[in-house]
């Protein structure tokens, strides 16, 4: 592509500048190839302007930064608005490929993961999927490793690119707030997006509620026209949601609120599913079948089904979907002890997503509960001492133990997260695999034990090494296994 076609839009200055074709965007030096733009991004760990020279050395024709460059052997294209910018480059580059699939996004706290392969499960029934999320991305059935939930601007569109080039008609992606106040999605539009809820979490990143709402916000303004809002009408946020303007539908749902147009009845729930009513008149009633347990399931499930219903998806692959979605590893993950007791392997790890857990396996367990749980280091410190008391008042026993400690002293966590407890009913054991085997060896016929906080992860993060670890293997060390 041409340089003066690339840089349509984007408020910049540039300095050497002549039109050449570009070949290439990189924003990691050592993939840099002759004839490409090298993106010199400002990070909080790293400054992409200090790997200029080997981006120039790589054969770079132009550098994007935000920093003033004086040099003449190179185009020096300087923006004054760098995120978005970027962005539009991207999406310049690569063709704006998110125009030619349909687009699905979900926002919230808690619920985006289960939501999106629930949805994946639904379209995958229809026709060629993608998803990209916390976990991993999917284009098909190929699985790709995810390093954020959203990904930078750049490794999006080259996701997205590849998407359109292998004939995906429908990408459902997780919209963090990150993604969102950081522009990483910027100049995208959405078909039908998802509010799943709001609660405490990433106050590191945004300081106040009041931001990470407003960054939530961002993702209903860029909904197509025409198309659809699904918004969970029970969360207390919701308002925010349902009164953003714009020529587009929305679908309120929930269980208690009298204004939801979409109602849910639950009938029933156990270790091996949920079911329940979702209607909005004697017409339009859905008895919907789930294998996935919880009240909060039954919330992501039921957004997931308006989400398709309101996307013109046919009733049989919705059901279809809906009755055996793609496995979530680390949500609500449970494995069977042959002596008795159930495991709970769950990514909980804000308030509100510990308490969620606890709460549904204690309405199916005739025995105690034994929650395991710690906090994550140089992440939201408020947080701790509010998930200390939640875990003590709700559980038999708490064990409170390392979760990913970064470059804080694990002791200086749990003390924070001490700090909330006023129960006697807890244990510390801060190393965490040690942890859980003494959550499994205390264990009992009827009991049930939550490991919290990691889910998904195959690895634990000290200082600024990440080591191997897996919550489920480490389980099954000292499980007796139900086949």
């Amino acid at each position: 592509m041409r340089l003066k076609e690339l840089i349509k839009g984007l408020n910049l200055e540039s300095s050497n500048m002549r039109d050449i074709e570009v070949n290439g965007i990189y924003s990691d030096s050592k993939s840099v190839s002759a004839g490409a733009i090298f993106v010199a991004v400002k990070g909080a760990r790293a400054d992409g302007n200090v790997f200029i020279d080997e981006a120039v050395n790589k054969g770079a024709v132009a550098i994007f930064t935000e920093e003033n460059i004086n040099r003449n052997d190179v185009i020096i294209l300087k923006s004054f608005d760098f995120s978005k910018d970027l962005s539009l480059l991207c999406d310049n580059f690569y063709q704006k490929p998110s125009d030619s699939m349909k687009m699905i996004g979900i926002t919230g706290t808690n619920g985006k993961t289960t939501t999106s392969y629930i949805l994946k499960g639904i379209f995958s029934n229809i026709e060629k999927t993608g998803l990209i999320g916390t976990i991993c991305h999917f284009i098909g059935d190929e699985k790709i490793d995810a390093q954020n939930t959203t990904p930078d601007a750049l490794t999006l569109r080259k996701l997205l690119y590849r998407m359109k080039n292998e004939n995906v008609k429908t990408a459902i992606m997780e919209v963090s707030s990150h993604g969102l106040k950081l522009n990483r999605v910027y100049n995208l539009s959405y078909d039908a997006v998802v509010f799943t809820n709001l609660t405490q979490d990433h106050l590191d990143f945004h300081i106040t509620m009041e931001d990470y709402l407003q960054s939530k916000l961002i993702l209903f303004s860029m909904i197509k026209r025409g198309g659809v809002a699904i918004i969970n009408g029970d969360d207390k946020y919701a308002k925010y949601f349902i009164d953003v303007p714009g020529d587009f539908k929305k679908a309120v749902f929930g269980i208690r609120g009298k204004e939801q147009e979409w109602k849910i009845d639950i009938k029933g729930i156990s270790m091996k599913g949920s079911s329940f009513l979702l209607y909005r008149n004697e017409k339009e009633s859905f008895e919907i079948n789930t294998p996935l347990v919880g009240d909060h399931n039954i919330y992501n499930t039921a957004a997931a089904f308006l989400t398709a219903f309101y996307l013109g998806a046919d009733m049989k692959s919705i059901v279809k979907g809906i009755s055996s979605p793609p496995v979530v590893k680390g949500r609500f993950e449970k494995i069977s002890d042959k002596r008795g007791f159930n495991v709970i392997i769950d990514y909980a790890h804000t308030p509100d997503a510990l308490e969620r857990v606890i709460k549904t396996a204690k309405r199916l367990t005739t025995g105690r509960i034994i929650t395991l749980f710690g906090c994550g280091g140089d992440r939201d410190k408020t947080k701790r001492p509010i998930m200390g008391k939640i875990a003590t008042h709700l559980s038999d026993l708490a064990i409170i133990t390392s979760d990913n400690p970064r470059t804080e002293n694990p002791q200086a966590i749990i003390n924070d997260i001490l700090a909330g407890i006023s129960e006697t009913n807890y244990i510390i054991e801060i190393n965490r695999a040690h942890a859980i085997k003494r959550s499994i060896e205390t264990a009992q016929k009827g009991d049930t034990v939550i490991i919290a906080g990691k889910g998904h992860e195959n690895y634990q993060i000290v200082g600024t090494k990440k080591f191997a670890f897996d919550d489920r293997e480490n389980a099954l060390l000292h499980m007796k296994e139900e086949k």
